[in-house]
């Protein structure tokens, strides 16, 4: 028996009677959004009050892990239920494996007008494999930020919107070359899912909403001494770094850029905040399952990372948000509040069917996505495992790889690289472990691994890394083969490499 079907017996007390009406499902993607940027969950900037009033309306998690710390992986982990080492898609411009179902494909089939409009150009139908289910798959890139030859093609976030309220017959057509009329079609409900670009850099919100100013400069210190042994070591990625935010001598104010970087949070929120406004407007948001998360984050220092994303698993990279408005027309509506459950991105797909009384996409299976139906609604759910990875070109770093396992508050870290083996050949060995109290240190500045302390679940943390890594029978090749895929792309298509290399790929 389904967990929807469940949910009603015992929140609501009784049976439920003939199937209601299925929703609507708004799924929102917004690039590169820290789990900490979001004013109601404490963040004491006011940068989302849309998104802030839809939590308060609804449900808000706290404990949420994207995959990968970069967008088509874990956006396929996403649609698909499954995580990368089983989806395939391992990197930027590797495909989806076209054999995996998506979403998308499992809410058409049962009868919903589907529809997508992607800002983000690594999510173009060639690179990610993605558009399959979608009536109407819109990729135009109408906006560009940057200056040539940097300058990134996207579309940001009030194109995004236009084109949503088209899409919905909510608004006019796109003044662009986006969505010219409704996907809707008459008494069916609808999928519509948006992927928001802007928090990713370069940080450039529009004018208005570069309110926040801190009244004294926070200057990046000089890099420390190299240390051989150190675990992180300093990153800045000095193409998102504005202009405005450099001294004469070249210091960087880490207290500008997280200005830029919170303009453009509260960019997107208002332009979301239309979106909503409409649906409630036409009575469509209490007919609507909204689901609003990121892909993953965006380390702003933390572990001397700084103004980018995914050469780490650290949590400023894949803890994420999750804000879920839950239609009155789902049986066993909870009150509105904040859950605690740990969640992967993975759960998303097969928790949305459950609710809507549809199949999953994928059995039960170990490192697998599984519904939280029950658990979304109670709130009540023991600790489980998620996990997530860091993959990365031969060329990258000398190909550390690293897998990462959280259960509740506490997450552990391997980091591998090839060293010689025997006949020349190499191998992949483990290079160090990291163990972090998220709870007490959730951006994972102590390291506890060398002295655990007696509460630490590491047993069981090490046997689910172990478990997690011991599935993915490509981890020792991955550099090699996305090495291997970049210098093909790169022989290739200078266009493509050029747009890469201005997003910081």
């Amino acid at each position: 028996m389904r967990a929807a079907v469940l949910l009603c017996a015992t929140l609501c007390g009784a049976a439920c009677g003939p199937a209601p009406e299925r929703p609507n499902v708004l799924l929102v993607t917004i690039d590169t959004w820290r789990a900490d940027r979001l004013s109601a969950a404490g963040y004491p900037r006011e940068v989302t009050p849309h998104l802030d009033r839809l939590a308060r309306e609804g449900l808000r998690f706290t404990s949420v892990t994207a995959p990968r710390g970069k967008t088509t992986p874990s956006i396929a982990t996403l649609m698909t239920g499954l995580y990368p080492h089983e989806h395939g898609a391992r990197d930027l411009l590797v495909p989806l494996d076209p054999a995996r179902p998506l979403l998308s494909e499992r809410l058409s089939a049962a009868g919903y007008a589907t529809a997508a409009i992607v800002g983000n150009f690594v999510l173009l139908e060639r690179f990610s494999g993605l558009a399959r289910g979608f009536d109407s798959w819109t990729e135009d890139l109408p906006d560009e930020l940057g200056v040539p030859p940097e300058n990134v093609p996207q579309r940001t976030a009030r194109s995004l919107v236009d084109g949503a309220l088209a899409a919905l017959g909510l608004g006019p057509p796109a003044a662009d070359a986006g969505p010219r009329g409704s996907f809707r079609r008459a008494g069916a409900p609808w999928f519509l899912w948006l992927h928001a670009m802007d928090p990713h850099g370069i940080y450039d919100a529009p004018a208005e909403h570069r309110v926040f100013e801190r009244e004294e400069p926070e200057w990046i210190p000089p890099a420390p001494p190299h240390d051989p042994r150190a675990i992180h070591r300093r990153w800045i990625a000095e193409y998102n770094v504005p202009a405005d935010a450099r001294d004469a001598h070249g210091r960087i104010d880490a207290a500008r850029v997280r200005d830029r970087y919170d303009a453009e949070v509260r960019y997107v929120d208002h332009e979301l905040g239309r979106l909503f406004d409409a649906l409630r407007a036409a009575g469509e948001l209490e007919r609507t399952l909204v689901v609003v998360t990121s892909d993953h984050g965006e380390s702003l220092g933390e572990q001397d990372y700084w103004f980018e994303h995914g050469r780490n698993a650290s949590e400023a990279s894949v803890r994420v948000p999750l804000v879920v408005h839950w239609p009155a027309t789902l049986p066993g509506r909870p009150a509105p509040g904040v859950r605690g459950v740990d969640t992967s991105l993975a759960d998303l797909a097969p928790t949305i069917l459950d609710l809507l009384g549809l199949p999953p996409l994928a059995p039960d299976g170990p490192a697998r996505g599984t519904s939280l139906a029950r658990a979304w609604a109670s709130g009540s759910e023991p600790a489980r495992p998620v996990y997530s990875e860091k993959v990365d070109r031969e060329a990258l770093d000398g190909a550390v790889q690293a897998k990462a396992v959280r259960i509740g508050g506490w997450k552990w870290i391997r980091r591998f690289a090839h060293v010689p083996g025997a006949n020349g050949e190499r191998r992949l060995a483990s290079l160090s472990d990291e163990l972090y109290d998220t709870a007490a240190d959730p951006y994972e500045s102590h390291n506890l691994a060398p002295a655990p302390p007696p509460r630490a679940p590491v047993d069981r943390l090490q046997a689910e890394l172990l478990r997690f890594t011991a599935l993915d029978a490509r981890f020792p090749e991955i550099g090699a083969i996305l090495q291997a895929n970049r210098d093909a792309l790169e022989a290739g298509d200078a266009e493509v490499v050029r747009v890469l290399k201005a997003l910081g790929y």
